[in-house]
């Protein structure tokens, strides 16, 4: 087969298989061993989707979402990362810190990827309840949906409520939405 014909054997499988192509490998996490199927513990926000859990040697990945990245590669600290963090760190202190994870596995950085949640009166007055980290962050528009396409085996709707609240957060232009749909007015000078 000639070159430009791999080249386009290559382009027909990425296109009929969609994501195919897009897949990463996973990364080997074998000399961490079987990830726990859950953990409950102390935890503190490392980025907007990010743990660490005291006492827990991998980071926590949350499942399900991204948030902008802390710092830039120039490691200057980034706004929309710090407000995604400090929401993430507001969340877990109504809480007091007190989290707790069920484990998906690991993700393609050898993280705990997990479903985590924290018991807190929100609002204010109200018994304290569960809360999902990762839905509440994607309804206040400061995170958004990441591999919703693989169902959750304990919360098969979990990809359908977090694609939902996403969209509402979208369409109001809540928290950071404004910066990444482009709304000129939105940009902060060092964003533009």
């Amino acid at each position: 087969m000639t070159r430009s014909g791999s080249l386009a054997v290559l382009l027909a499988l990425a296109f009929a298989v969609p994501g195919a192509a897009q897949q990463r490998k996973p990364a080997n996490c074998g000399a961490q061993g079987t990830p726990p199927k859950s953990w409950e513990g102390e935890a503190y926000a490392l980025a907007g989707d990010r743990l660490g859990g005291i006492g827990l040697k991998p980071q926590i990945r949350l499942w399900g979402i991204r948030a902008p990245a802390l710092r830039a590669p120039d490691g200057d600290e980034r706004v929309a990362g710090m407000r995604s963090r400090a929401a993430l760190e507001d969340l877990l202190a109504a809480g007091d810190h007190r989290v707790s994870c069920r484990a998906v596995g690991w993700d393609d950085k050898c993280r705990l990827l997990a479903q985590c949640t924290v018991a807190a009166a929100m609002p204010a007055g109200t018994p304290p309840a569960p809360h999902d980290l990762a839905l509440r962050l994607l309804e206040d528009g400061l995170a958004y949906g990441f591999h919703l396409e693989a169902a959750l085996p304990w919360d098969k709707d979990a990809s359908a409520r977090y694609s939902h609240y996403e969209a509402i957060a979208r369409q109001a232009r809540k928290g950071l939405w404004p910066v990444w749909v482009g709304e000129p007015d939105a940009m902060a000078p060092s964003e533009k």
